[in-house]
């Protein structure tokens, strides 16, 4: 955020009146939704959540002048949450927080934008290895990531390769999260590399933010009948002797079938394996972990799209399956119908991954189905 006031302000002060071109587009949508859980929570806790979001914004162009151009996005976001999660304290009941924030400039093959920002990047869907900075939810409503608050640059080597660079505050002292990534294209193989510096960071909605590392991974994506991808990522741990190592990768296929308007169907598994120096994060302490994530969707008729995710924990026989109808009522308004059903194959319900019950906590993998109402404006 420091990042987005400091050139916010040089904007202001620096640039000449005679090339101010000031202009903005309103982006804002509505978000009400409630749902209901299957299996009661422990008893003083109630079977509902609910949320209610309003998101506000601007997006535009500052000015433009002889191919200088300095563009900004600000949105906002007003928040109530109650219910279960509100109950234990996982969120306040109202809460008002920046979405996006950032200032962008641009001149002919280079980018650079500072501010609150999305960085997302990567071949998969469902699993993300090089999702550094990715919290989204996939089988959700809309899922979309929090924002960083960072820099980042980007210079485009042609129109099919880039090379990209950030810096993310850790807010731990001085320390700062910085990568360089590069991406090209080899015929009809869509290549990237990436390599990242991760120190123990203030940030714990990402993943493993409290580990030093360094990280390196690729992606390769292609289609050949069917689309394929295969995404990678190896963790070197710097704060534990002997730099042990942890290692992420994914393999994908979609195709659409000619079922109706379309039947998509896409299929990924995930692997993850570690040495025993590693710092283990898994709440059962497995160092390898094998899951199966498969994604449908079909549209029916120009109102209606059905989908269904289904997850599958190879190690523990867990599993989750997240089906939802999208219904467009009216031109920028949307129903959604969904649900979150879990289990285990092997019926052990109270020590899953991806399905877990308690008598004592809300797990916040509990089976449940609810509305979601969405409009945009």
């Amino acid at each position: 955020m420091k990042t987005f006031l400091y050139l916010s302000g040089l904007l202001l002060v620096g640039v000449p009146a005679q090339v101010w071109a000031f202009d903005w587009h309103y982006e804002g949508r509505f978000r009400a939704s409630s749902q209901m859980l299957f299996d009661p929570p422990p008893a003083d806790l109630t079977r509902f959540d609910h949320e209610v979001e309003l998101r506000n914004g601007l997006v535009g162009t500052l000015f433009e002048k002889d191919g200088h151009i300095f563009d900004y996005e600000v949105v906002g976001d007003l928040l109530y949450t109650g219910g279960i999660r509100e109950e234990i304290g996982a969120v306040e009941e109202y809460d008002a927080e920046l979405f996006r924030g950032w200032i962008r400039y641009e001149k002919d093959n280079f980018k650079i934008r500072g501010g609150r920002q999305q960085i997302l990047f990567g071949a998969s869907t469902l699993f993300r290895p090089l999702g550094f900075f990715d919290t989204r939810v996939i089988s959700g409503i809309i899922p979309l990531t929090r924002g960083v608050d960072g820099l980042r640059s980007t210079y485009f080597l042609s129109s099919t390769s880039s090379v990209q660079g950030w810096a993310v505050p850790a807010k731990t002292g001085n320390r700062v999260i910085t990568g360089l990534r590069g991406e090209a294209n080899f015929g009809p193989i869509e290549a990237g590399a990436v390599v990242q510096y991760h120190p123990k960071t203030d940030l714990p909605f990402l993943a493993d933010f409290n580990l030093e590392m360094v990280q390196v991974g690729y992606h390769l994506k292609g289609e050949y009948g069917v689309g394929y991808w295969n995404e990678s990522r190896l963790d070197i741990q710097q704060d534990q002797p002997g730099d042990p190592l942890r290692f992420d990768t994914v393999f994908g296929v979609d195709y659409t079938f000619d079922v109706g308007q379309g039947l998509h169907v896409l299929l990924e598994y995930f692997l993850r394996t570690q040495e025993p120096g590693f710092t283990n994060i898994d709440p059962k302490q497995d160092r390898t972990i094998q899951v199966l994530g498969l994604q449908l969707d079909q549209p029916v008729g120009i109102d209606i799209v059905w989908r269904a995710f289904f997850f599958f924990d190879l190690s523990d026989q867990s599993f989750q399956f997240a089906p939802q109808i999208e219904y467009n009522i009216w031109k920028q308004l949307y129903l959604y119908v969904q649900a979150q059903v879990g289990g285990s194959v092997d019926g052990n319900n109270r020590s899953g991954r991806l399905f877990r019950e308690s008598p004592f906590v809300f797990t916040g993998t509990e089976s449940r189905a609810g509305l979601t109402l969405i409009a945009f404006f």
